[in-house]
């Protein structure tokens, strides 16, 4: 699983992935008390990225993404019903 080195490369590989099928992309988040890291990890079961921070603007991002997968997904679902 790749760790990506900028930001901007994670959230263009997570959103392609969850983009190729969001019903299966789920996204993990932990946070390691020990170093106040964020870990988040974006999966399919066969390809993930994974990248870490405790850079607060990049936190933000983090949320920003993770808000607008959850926005997709609702999206879709209302489509299909």
């Amino acid at each position: 699983m790749p760790q990506y080195q900028t930001w901007e490369e994670f959230s263009r590989a997570a959103e392609k992935l969850y983009l190729a099928d969001p019903m299966k992309a789920r996204v993990v988040l932990k946070y390691r008390h020990s170093d106040g890291s964020l870990c988040i990890k974006v999966t399919d079961d066969l390809v993930g990225t994974l990248d870490s921070s405790s850079n607060n603007k990049q936190l933000l991002e983090m949320k920003n993404v993770i808000a607008g997968m959850k926005t997709q997904k609702c999206e879709e679902k209302k489509i299909q019903k």
